[in-house]
């Protein structure tokens, strides 16, 4: 234990203080995207004292308009974008539902390019720090693993696709021409579909040649192959609208209409354009605001947006740092710990699943951000998160059950974000950092790497909190002044809630054959600060919630790592009118789909900066 906790002290502790960033500066002079929602919200506390936040409050109803707001600062495209292996799926999966509407077919794209081709996954990118996970789209490299990759999966998926007579049909369509003609016009609609926008006759004639103009199953193969392989199917290239005749050449350019429908499509659903996106691409209706403003609520609207939503949570949330609940199952010590409940191979993704079905259902039912930290919800769907949360298993459909348990309430309470893996004690440290940066998106200064606390004293039956506090806050080291008034409070708050999320009041100290060496009360009572506010008391994981609120720090924080995930990018000080403007429509108690919605009517999401 003395190694665990002396580690955690130089390597947790580094990436949490090297970590975040600090948000004075954001928004000072920004604007707002126009008049703040009204009606029924969940607004930023004014007061310090205590509020129970169990009751759920309605947010401000959905509305999109058609009107995108002008601010400081639009951005150079730099290194091209990308797609991510999951826009990678999502996009192959939709072509192959498009040409050949073999649905057997389609649903097999996902284990094709994972799998079989051993298509490399994207390094979670987060700009503040490499120890912890951020976010996909953030990750611009490309390697030699992923160009095969993609070559493979090309030519098999094309294979598949011409098969067999029938599919070679479906894929084709009927024509009754020439075999030129037909395999023109083949490449034309493949091509549209696969590179976003319609072709050039130059690129036809160069697909034409590579099927030697007939449409024979190898030529239509070699055609599907090609276009796949291409990387004008797997980067987003964007130039921006010419400047019209004579006129002089903003610094800002408008986005083409074809751009403009796949920057929606792959932000709003992780793929590529629908047939009513590319009709409105093609005719050049998408320009126009009031068609551009009611595609993306047909968007929102569709269940494919979840993807996208479900996605940005588990980044911003670090759900995915989360290890495998049942690793340890077999150690004595965990054994004890664990008790009747055995965790399944399967827990750890059930219980960072029940997470985003809160997130999911929130967006569904005119949730607002806030009440990520309030709602008191079940959605466990497996029978051993069901257990470990004390309700019956939700079916997805039905109402969801409430928590039985009066303190269990809110984000800081959910298995998928408070349980920490393989263990059989709590980690205060990880889940102190957890909040601070990543919730609250604090800064604290680097830490000396040094071993000035390695004489701790850790004799006798010490309960978690004690061991933390006598190797992280011994008075004369490097620990002290970062622990003790920032990380450790937060975390000992949550110390009511044990390694595999249960709700506890003593904590059993176990030896490590599982014996007990004795069973003690737990504290919980902290002084917790956050930046730009007065220290407050919290002793659980509602008053810590509460406090995140109150402090109007939640909100910003999203604002911030919104605009990273909308753009694949970190953020710069020109985003502050643009991050302001989130968090004031966050703060005034817009919807989640709302706020999905507020960065594509944003100029900064229609525009690109020229070349200077």
């Amino acid at each position: 234990m003395r190694t665990l906790l002396l580690s955690l002290c130089v390597a947790v502790s580094a990436a949490g203080c090297s970590g975040g960033a600090d948000d004075a500066t954001d928004g000072k002079n920004g604007t707002t995207n126009g008049a703040p929602a009204s009606g029924p919200g969940v607004g930023v506390s004014t007061t310090t004292a205590l509020v129970d936040p169990h009751a759920q409050v309605a947010a401000v109803p959905a509305g999109v308009s058609a009107t995108t707001t002008t601010s400081p600062g639009c951005y150079t495209p730099g290194t091209p974008r990308r797609l991510t292996r999951t826009q990678v799926v999502n996009a192959l999966t939709d072509v192959v539902t498009t040409l050949s509407g073999d649905a057997t077919l389609a649903a097999g794209v996902g284990a094709l390019v994972k799998d079989a081709q051993q298509f490399p996954p994207d390094t979670a990118f987060n700009p503040d720090t490499p120890r912890h996970l951020g976010y996909e789209r953030l990750d611009a490299n490309v390697n030699i693993r992923q160009v095969s990759a993609l070559s493979g999966t090309a030519q098999a998926l094309a294979a598949s696709l011409t098969s067999d007579a029938t599919r070679l049909q479906a894929v084709t369509g009927t024509c009754t021409g020439t075999g030129d003609a037909c395999v023109t016009a083949f490449i034309r609609k493949a091509g549209r579909l696969i590179f976003r926008q319609p072709m050039t006759d130059a690129e036809v004639n160069v697909y034409r040649a590579a099927a030697n103009n007939t449409n024979s199953a190898a030529s239509i193969a070699r055609v599907l192959a090609t276009m796949i392989a291409s990387p004008k199917f797997y980067f987003v290239v964007e130039h921006g609208q010419a400047p019209a005749a004579g006129a002089p050449a903003s610094v800002c350019a408008p986005l083409t209409s074809h751009e403009l429908a796949t920057r929606l499509s792959l932000h709003f659903w992780n793929s590529i354009p629908d047939a009513s996106l590319d009709a409105d691409a093609d005719s050049g209706a998408l320009l126009q605001p009031d068609a551009y403003a009611a595609q993306v609520r047909r968007m929102l609207a569709d269940p494919r947006s979840d993807r996208a939503m479900r996605e940005f949570f588990a980044g911003w949330f670090r759900l995915n740092e989360l290890v495998a609940l049942n690793g340890k199952v077999g150690d004595p010590a965990f054994d004890a710990f664990a008790g009747d409940f055995k965790p399944l191979p399967t827990s750890r993704d059930a219980a960072v699943n029940e997470v985003l079905d809160m997130v999911s259902y929130l967006a569904a039912h005119n949730g607002s951000l806030q009440q990520v930290l309030t709602d008191r919800h079940s959605f466990a769907r497996t029978s051993d998160i069901a257990s470990l949360y004390k309700t019956a298993i939700w079916d997805g459909a039905s109402a969801p059950p409430v928590f039985s348990e009066s303190s269990r309430v809110g984000l800081l309470t959910r298995i998928g974000f408070i349980a920490q893996g393989s263990t059989e004690t709590t980690l205060p440290i990880s889940r102190g950092s957890r909040i601070l940066f990543g919730l609250t998106c604090q800064r604290m200064p680097t830490p000396a790497m040094d071993q000035s606390n390695a004489k701790a004293d850790l004799g006798g039956v010490l309960t978690t909190r004690q061991r933390v506090e006598r190797v992280t806050e011994m008075g004369g080291t490097s620990c002290v002044n970062c622990h003790k008034p920032l990380m450790n409070p937060w975390g000992f708050a949550l110390e009511g809630v044990d390694s595999l999320g249960r709700m506890r009041q003593t904590e059993r100290v176990l030896d490590a054959t599982g014996k007990l060496l004795g069973e003690k009360p737990i504290v919980t009572a902290s002084i917790a600060s956050i930046a730009g506010t007065t220290s407050r008391a919290i002793g659980s994981p509602s008053e810590a919630q509460q406090y995140i609120l109150d402090s109007g720090q939640f909100e910003r924080c999203f604002a911030r790592n919104y605009v990273r995930y909308s753009f694949g990018r970190a953020d710069t000080p020109a985003d502050s009118a643009l991050i302001e403007s989130l968090r004031q429509q966050a703060s005034n108690g817009a919807n989640l789909r709302s706020l999905f919605a507020a960065v594509a009517l944003r100029s900064e999401f229609t525009t690109i900066q020229r070349p200077q």
